[in-house]
């Protein structure tokens, strides 16, 4: 009896430290809330690469950041240390970004012109035709 009792107290930690595995230490963001700031990021610096002159993509480019860290309610700080922990962790940051990339597809294809469909001409019928 005492031995199921082990076993079954056991399992139950074993499942309460796989569960862990999930959910980031403290101190660091999210996996869900960092694709999104790496999104937010990569717009920005889609928009940051058109700038000519270096000093003004600089400027705009801190300014854009912060907004973007203001945004998320995080600062400098907290993105760096967690983008630190995503680094030494290769397997969840290449997932993280396989998300990245799959949403800035779709923020892509959402964004371009669809084709306008003009609609075919309705076929005459024979009794519609002119009598000669």
């Amino acid at each position: 009896m005492l031995n199921k009792k082990l076993s079954a107290l056991f399992g139950v930690f074993i499942f309460f430290i796989s569960c862990q595995g999930e959910k980031a230490p403290a101190g660091i963001i999210e996996k869900d809330k960092m694709i999104e700031i790496f999104v937010d990021m990569h717009i920005s610096d889609s928009y940051l690469y058109q700038v000519q002159n270096t000093d003004t993509m600089l400027m705009q480019a801190k300014s854009r950041y912060n907004y973007i860290f203001k945004k998320h309610a995080i600062d400098s700080a907290k993105f760096s240390k967690s983008l630190n922990y995503y680094s030494l962790q290769p397997k969840e940051l290449d997932e993280m970004y396989q998300k990245v990339i799959d949403s800035l597809e779709g923020l892509e294809k959402s964004l371009q012109p669809k084709p306008i469909i003009k609609p075919k001409p309705k076929a005459k019928k024979v009794n519609d035709l002119p009598l000669k």
